[in-house]
């Protein structure tokens, strides 16, 4: 059976942008938590500690590859209900 290829296309689409997202928070809390291993607790992070997360997700290459990604997911689910 053949699926929808502009189905296909959308959970393409939408699977990298989870993988996207959980890396750009993985670079954000590494950041955040630096060398430390021990301080992998949000809860306890400085305001220094949260600058660097805020600062990491600003600059990562994830953030933007995310913007291009929803857009076109947004392009998509548009068609498949206004076609």
């Amino acid at each position: 059976m053949n699926a929808n290829p502009i189905q296909q296309r959308l959970s393409a689409r939408k699977q990298a942008a989870d993988r996207l997202a959980t890396d750009l928070i993985m670079d954000c809390e590494r950041a955040a938590s630096g060398r430390n291993s021990r301080n992998s607790n949000p809860a306890q992070w400085s305001g220094t500690d949260w600058r660097k997360y805020v600062h990491a997700a600003a600059h990562s290459p994830a953030a933007l590859h995310l913007t291009a990604l929803y857009a076109s997911i947004g392009e998509i689910e548009a068609g498949l209900v206004h076609g």
